[in-house]
C-alpha cells in the first residue's frame, strides 16, 4: 500500500451511507507505517478514525497520526474500544 492508495481507500470507505467511524488495522512488514499514517492524515476523514498500527516505522507513523488528532495504537483491542466509544458517544 501506498500514501495514495490508503487516501483513496478511506474516501472509497466514508462515501457509503451509515458509516460513522472507521478501525483500520495495520502491520507494516515491507508497507512503512509513516507512509501509510499518511494517507490516512491526507484523506482528512469526516468519520472518526482509530488506527492500529505496528510494523516497520510505526513510531513515526503514531507521531504524524497523533500530531493530526488521530487515535493511534499498537493494541487492537483497545484500538476497537476506543472507535466503539468514539461512535457510541460522540468522543
Amino acid at each position: 500500500a501506498t500514501t495514495e492508495n490508503m487516501k483513496q481507500a478511506i474516501e472509497i470507505v466514508v462515501r457509503k451511507p451509515g458509516v460513522r467511524g472507521l478501525l483500520i488495522n495495520i502491520f507494516g512488514g515491507i508497507t512503512r507505517c509513516d507512509d501509510i499514517a499518511r494517507g490516512i492524515v491526507d484523506a482528512r476523514s469526516p468519520v472518526d478514525m482509530v488506527v492500529r498500527l505496528t510494523g516497520t516505522n510505526e513510531d513515526e507513523g503514531r507521531r504524524i497520526l497523533e500530531s493530526a488528532g488521530i487515535h493511534a495504537y499498537v493494541d487492537p483491542q483497545e484500538a476497537a474500544r476506543r472507535v466503539v466509544a468514539l461512535v457510541a458517544h460522540g468522543a
